[in-house]
């Protein structure tokens, strides 16, 4: 029994940080927070022990920020096909680095970052933070989201498209990418001729 409240209060900022960034109010935060450890505590018995506590736990969650963002009327409409398909990481490669280490990057990044993120599908922002800032796999994901596993990386895919469109130019301003490199030839009759990507 106390195992569990222990668990919880050693990976509390953790979840806090979870509930606070899917629901977006901080007094909505504290109630879902406390309604998910009181849920958690009720269903002990249902946890594994030797188990992931912390995919558990996430399940749990998830579901009480679904219902808070239901009740509050902050779902987003999902993002068309076309429009995440737009950008692409290919065609911004100076956006390498940070698909590689987004923890970093949202270090690194202010109010605009938390405004785009607010600004994706519920799916799809809860599938980025479950799997780029706290390493669950895809499995994982489904798992606690009762989705296929399918569902969870075109929600990622959407949900990342989104949020590169959005923030390149944050990014370039802000010295977290590197603007793409211009390269100098030299044509035929020995003129330079400058092409930029």
């Amino acid at each position: 029994m106390d195992h569990i409240l222990a668990d919880i209060e050693k990976y509390r900022d953790q979840f806090y940080r979870f509930v606070l960034r899917t629901v977006w109010d901080s007094s909505i935060a504290e109630d879902v927070f406390a309604s998910a450890v009181l849920t958690a505590f009720e269903n002990r018995e249902r946890f594994t022990p030797g188990t992931n506590f912390r995919a558990w736990m996430f399940k749990i969650l998830v579901n009480k920020c679904f219902v808070a963002n239901r009740e509050t009327k902050r779902w987003r409409d999902t993002l068309s096909e076309d429009a995440a398909d737009s950008v692409a990481v290919e065609d911004l490669p100076a956006l390498a680095d940070v698909v590689k280490d987004p923890q970093s990057f949202l270090e690194q990044c202010g109010e605009e970052v938390y405004q785009a993120l607010r600004r994706l599908s519920t799916a799809q922002r809860t599938c980025i933070l479950l799997k780029d800032v706290e390493r669950f796999s895809y499995q994982d994901i489904a798992d606690m989201l009762g989705m296929p596993v399918g569902t969870v990386m075109t929600n990622l895919a959407r949900g990342r498209a989104a949020l590169r469109r959005e923030l390149v130019e944050y990014a370039r301003k802000n010295g977290i990418v590197r603007p793409a490199p211009i390269l100098i030839s030299r044509t035929e009759n020995g003129a330079r001729q400058t092409q930029g990507a």
